[in-house]
């Protein structure tokens, strides 16, 4: 019975062990900055609508813990693979870098996502997500969809950057 015991113990160690290791070599990235399961992180400091000039650019302002966001995301997805000439950045509120990467992942969202800090929603009058703010090339604002949004909304709201 002793024996018996101490194998299963031995056994037990070995597993818990090798799923230690293996997590470890797998790594994990808890930085701002590079790309975690192919999405871009960015901080809010490295986000600039200058640096997206001669395009129309969308900038969704989500949380991963939102009802509303969830919802519209399969729309917002098909609404970027249906326009490549159009710029697109995610920006993640109240959120952690695992979620809002979890999030852009379930959802096929592939453009770069900026961890808010509050300083973007505060800079950009956000109130409550999800918000879609639509950027001319010259980067000046010219729409904005408050609240959950369909891929036809998104399209009209397009139509004024372009």
């Amino acid at each position: 019975m002793r024996s018996r015991r101490l194998i299963v113990a031995g056994l037990l160690t070995a597993v818990v062990l090798g799923a230690a290791l293996l997590a470890a070599a797998c790594g994990s990235s808890s930085g701002s900055s590079g790309s975690t399961a192919g999405v871009a992180i960015e901080a809010p400091s490295d986000f600039n609508v200058a640096k997206y000039a001669g395009k129309p650019l969308v900038v969704n302002f989500f949380g991963s813990w939102c009802g509303p966001c969830n919802a519209e995301a399969p729309d917002l997805a098909m609404f970027a693979k249906a326009n490549p000439g159009v710029q697109f950045a995610g920006v993640a509120v109240n959120d952690t870098e695992d979620d809002a990467t979890s999030f852009m992942t379930k959802y096929g969202l592939s453009y770069p996502v900026v961890m808010d800090d509050n300083s973007l929603s505060a800079k950009y009058g956000i109130t409550g997500v999800p918000t879609t703010i639509f950027f001319n090339g010259g980067g000046q604002e010219v729409d904005r969809i408050v609240g959950a949004a369909a891929r036809d909304q998104f399209g009209q709201s397009l139509a004024r950057a372009q």
